[in-house]
């Protein structure tokens, strides 16, 4: 498939069956991430691979809005990057581009999920929100030095949706010389 086709294919995906994502599959996911650009080459991006239920139904709880997918995706990928780096969300977020196409790719459907700037509705000792990278690095014994910016979600289509015509991406956004 051509890099434009991938792209049109590549929809937000937030219904998947009960069939696992093969580790193959994952594999091959997380190489894409691995082969993404990275700024000065520091590759500062960090993935965790998801496979457990139980923990990803917890991590839907990481925010309150536009993460229930998380609760029957059979698997996730977590996308950190290493905040020495003074690119490391832009690193991050061009690995989950390049892990969404792969998953495409493969026949498999993805959500970007928004973590970095977002707010759990659990509360810390102080009594006030933790924030959903606070809540993940607690629940998945994160380390210190990474931010979480996104968790990938992953699975298999519960219905297969059409490509996305160039007319739906508003081709009227592109100026040319001037805006």
């Amino acid at each position: 498939m051509e890099l434009f086709d991938l792209l049109a294919a590549r929809r937000s995906v937030r219904q998947y069956t009960e069939q696992p994502v093969s580790r193959q599959d994952l594999e091959k996911i997380v190489k894409a991430g691995l082969m993404a650009p990275s700024s000065k080459n520091l590759h500062s991006t960090e993935f965790l691979v998801v496979e457990d239920r139980g923990i990803l139904k917890a991590m839907a709880h990481c925010k309150p809005r536009f993460v229930q997918m998380l609760e029957q995706a059979p698997a996730a990928i977590v996308v950190m990057g290493r905040v020495e780096s003074h690119a490391w969300v832009e690193d991050a977020s061009v690995a989950m581009m390049a892990m969404m196409l792969q998953a495409v790719e493969l026949g498999l459907g993805s959500c970007w999920v928004q973590v970095r700037h977002m707010t759990a509705e659990e509360k810390g000792a102080d009594g006030q929100c933790l924030t959903s990278h606070q809540y993940l690095a607690r629940l998945l014994d994160l380390p210190e030095g990474v931010e979480v910016e996104a968790i990938l979600a992953l699975g298999h289509e519960v219905k297969k949706q059409r490509p996305r015509t160039l007319e739906e991406a508003r081709p009227e956004r592109v100026h040319w010389g001037r805006v």
